[in-house]
């Protein structure tokens, strides 16, 4: 390279340091650039095929009233949907019926239903993502009725829960299945407190409730033996467990609703469908792995009529089970969502397809990019052996000291051109190889001369 020119002002040097420089960047960004560029295309193809996110609001059922098995659990669902960014709508309903509808209506996203409440085809279109607890039927019988088994209220009063409800759909599945058909009973609409009320006050003969707790109404005739019978289904719990598959038979121990009174007096077996959590079958795969997650958290604990680990569970289902669902029950959650938090663990599972394009494209240009510079700085030098040619070719066939002249000058124009040339460091031997190489021409070139 040619001594700095000392004559050049301070301020000029890194300007023309600068403009010396940036054919290198320039070589460098052609190189990579078209790299980075083919490999943008390919994620850009792959980016279409990539999920959509989990929408930001999330609608769910709740059940009949604050205090209900259905609102409680929902409200814990909200909690911790909300913890994780979610926007929550909770939309009121009247019970299972309800909740069907709205899902099916595309109202709602999620809802728990009742079991036997989805069955005959009124499900289609909807996947669950797990039964959560038991619901058991409590049976009531009026003591001074004269009914002693549920055939015996043909004809009779009978507390079944309103319109909407899935008290009134496994009521009258119990009484079909004793061959007493709905229009075989005098029907109220009355539940809970009002039910019970009824009944002890002679206004209907029995009363229905479907509840995984026990509440007002249901406290309110177990303190009242000596007027209101629970019915203890023990002897025929096979059968009915045949003939209504939703029904698990469960049991209340003695002094199981309250050690203190001893109640109930002696050990009573109770049918229970077991709720489930449905949406639609076009759920988004990583909302159902967080809501399994939320369901263990809510319902692994022991129950009143489950033991723990008993739910969330894959088992007692109306509809199909979400594919993803049964996958998370057999072997549990994904690497990604054991380790990560949701929204991290999404966005990587997200993008997982772009590794692909990556990958097949990304591997095989890096290994290519660093080849393709090499050539073009190698290029750079290399095309002024051209020139270098050239003039040599001129130089054998100058006869005279004018034409001698001329050749070399156009050496040493070539000679400044490439001592300006810019390129980096690991490719200097090129370049003072091809300075070697035009003082070799201008040294027989002045041979001539002097000859």
């Amino acid at each position: 390279m040619p001594p700095e020119d000392r004559s050049t002002p301070r301020a000029r040097r890194p300007l023309r340091h600068l403009r010396a420089a940036w054919p290198v960047v320039v070589t460098f960004i052609r190189s990579w650039g078209l790299m980075a560029l083919l490999v943008a295309g390919g994620l850009a193809i792959a980016y279409r095929f990539v999920a959509p996110p989990p929408p930001a609001t999330l609608r769910i059922a709740t059940g009949p009233g604050e205090d209900s098995a259905y609102s409680v659990a929902v409200a814990r669902y909200a909690e911790a949907l909300r913890g994780q960014g979610f926007a929550v709508e909770l939309v009121a309903s009247e019970g299972s019926v309800r909740n069907l509808e709205l899902l099916r209506d595309r109202r709602v996203d999620f809802a728990l239903v009742q079991g036997g409440v989805a069955e005959a085809g009124r499900g289609a279109g909807l996947v669950s993502l797990g039964s959560v607890f038991f619901e058991p039927a409590w049976v009531f019988l009026r003591r001074d009725a004269g009914i002693g088994r549920l055939p015996d209220a043909r004809g009779r009063r009978v507390a079944i829960g309103p319109e909407g409800s899935g008290t009134r759909v496994l009521a009258l599945a119990l009484l079909e299945a004793n061959a007493v058909p709905a229009d075989a009973i005098i029907a109220s609409p009355l539940a809970g407190a009002a039910a019970a009320a009824a009944l002890l006050a002679g206004e209907v003969d029995a009363a229905v409730f479907v509840s995984a707790t026990p509440g007002q109404g249901i406290g309110t005739l177990m303190r009242a033996p000596d007027r209101a019978m629970l019915v203890d289904f023990e002897e025929r719990a096979g059968a009915y467990a045949t003939l209504l598959p939703a029904l698990t038979p469960v049991r209340l121990p003695r002094s199981g609703f309250s050690l203190p009174e001893d109640l109930p007096a002696e050990d009573i077996v109770m049918l229970a469908p077991a709720a489930a959590l449905l949406a639609q079958a076009d759920v988004h795969p990583q909302l159902v792995s967080l809501f399994i997650r939320i369901l263990q958290a809510a319902h692994r604990g022991r129950q009143v009529f489950a033991p723990e680990g008993r739910f969330p569970s894959a088992l007692n289902q109306d509809v199909p089970l979400h594919p993803d669902a049964a996958r998370w029950y057999e072997r549990g959650p994904t690497f990604l969502q054991s380790w990560l938090p949701f929204w991290v663990a999404v966005t990587v599972e997200r993008l997982w397809v772009l590794i692909i394009p990556l990958v097949t494209l990304g591997l095989p240009l890096i290994r290519f990019a660093p080849p393709i510079y090499t050539w073009q700085m190698e290029s750079r030098v290399l095309r002024y052996y051209d020139d270098l040619r050239r003039i040599e070719e001129e130089a054998a066939a100058a006869r005279d000291r004018a034409a001698r002249d001329a050749v070399e000058a156009k050496l040493k124009a070539l000679d400044t051109k490439v001592a300006t040339l810019g390129i980096p460091s690991g490719y200097g031997a090129l370049l003072y190889a091809l300075r070697r190489d035009i003082a070799f021409v201008r040294d027989a070139v002045r041979t001539l001369r002097r000859g």
